[in-house]
């Protein structure tokens, strides 16, 4: 792992927290829009805009390939050795960007129908999917560890839920619980393709990105131009006038409204590639450990923000489901290390592979 300052790498942490809180905070604002009278519940644009950030991921790796050309060619011989494909048909990636295609648009449909803090809580269960997926495609089993960890996980976010539906005025909420759950089976598929492909090929993490950016693109523009004649659900309309789908995003008719809407497109594209990133500097210099930690501190610094700004409104469950939640996720990536005999027997046991895996890597 290459090595960098203690102080740089706080300043990547800190840097990771905040583009990510943003992130969050844009895609809430964008639906809080209104052109004409029209809210902007468009996820399918959004995903648009998300992809759009994401292909210029692929521009970095060109980059990063044109500047860096013989530690890239050096990286290619290291894959060699380790027995992966080095040349792979980018068609294989329209799988996992499907996936990702359909994840995002229920997860932004759920997002605006859910406060932002418990839309970034909920998603937590992911690994609990993910999991699952390891052992039906991957033969990957969960140690006694991580099933404590995504017991604690499930029972934290089963808190929340609870108590924000039972305090929650949005009669939507449980379609947006629903959409979410949904969006986790697909963004789960996607990243076990993800992690067949790591294995199989030598793939720079921004070149897969990018181009599932790119495909990305094509797939929404097509998507998009259909939307172009479809009509809105009555449910996604604030206004009398009927609209459709892809019709609000180019009105520009409310001079005080669509300067905001255009800035926030910008911001979340912006934030896509930013947080892309950084998480990929993170892992790099730090630890895919650290990574994990912070996307579960940035779930308090998200929750802090929308109560400051007064989106929403503090509730004791939320608070006790939030902290068992954040401790299964810190004992499922082995930072908490419980005091239980059997666990700690199997902690070492995993040391011990982990180590023996390293050194098989660096020979």
């Amino acid at each position: 792992m290459t090595s960098i300052s203690s102080a740089n790498g706080y300043i990547l942490i800190v840097l990771q927290m905040l583009v990510n809180t943003a992130s969050s905070i844009v895609f809430k604002l964008q639906s809080k829009i209104k052109i004409d009278n029209q809210e902007f519940n468009h996820p399918f644009t959004q995903t648009f805009t998300m992809f759009f950030g994401e292909s210029i991921c692929y521009i970095i790796f060109l980059l990063y390939k044109s500047f860096n050309y013989s530690k890239y060619l050096y990286e290619l011989e290291l894959a060699n050795k380790l027995k992966q494909e080095t040349k792979i048909n980018y068609l294989v990636v329209i799988i996992p960007t499907l996936c990702d295609l359909i994840a995002s648009c229920l997860a932004f449909f759920a997002l605006s129908l859910m406060p932002t803090s418990v839309y970034q809580m909920l998603r937590g269960a992911t690994v609990v999917i993910t999991a699952i997926f390891q052992v039906i495609f991957l033969k990957k089993v969960p140690t006694k560890r991580q099933i404590l960890g995504m017991s604690l996980v499930v029972l934290g976010n089963l808190i929340v839920g609870i108590t924000i539906y039972l305090k929650s005025t949005q009669s939507d909420y449980l379609i947006g619980v629903l959409f979410l759950c949904l969006s986790f089976f697909m963004f789960s598929f996607q990243v076990i393709l993800e992690e067949k492909y790591f294995r199989k090929y030598y793939l720079n993490p921004f070149e897969l990105v990018g181009l599932e950016g790119l495909w990305g693109l094509v797939f929404t523009t097509i998507l998009l131009s259909i939307l172009e004649f479809i009509p809105c659900p009555s449910q996604m309309q604030s206004g009398q006038q009927t609209i459709q789908f892809f019709q609000v995003v180019f009105s520009f008719h409310d001079k005080n409204y669509q300067p905001q809407l255009f800035l926030l497109i910008i911001a979340e594209a912006t934030s896509i590639l930013l947080l892309n990133s950084i998480c990929m500097a993170v892992v790099k210099y730090l630890s895919a450990l650290t990574k994990s930690v912070v996307q579960v501190t940035t779930i308090a610094l998200v929750w802090i923000t929308c109560l400051i700004i007064g989106w929403e409104k503090f509730y004791w469950g939320q608070l006790i489901g939030f902290i068992i939640l954040v401790f299964g996720s810190l004992i499922y990536n082995n930072i908490i290390k419980l005091p239980i005999k059997c666990l700690e027997q199997q902690q070492k046991v995993e040391s011990q592979q982990s180590k023996s895996e390293t050194e098989e890597l660096l020979n």
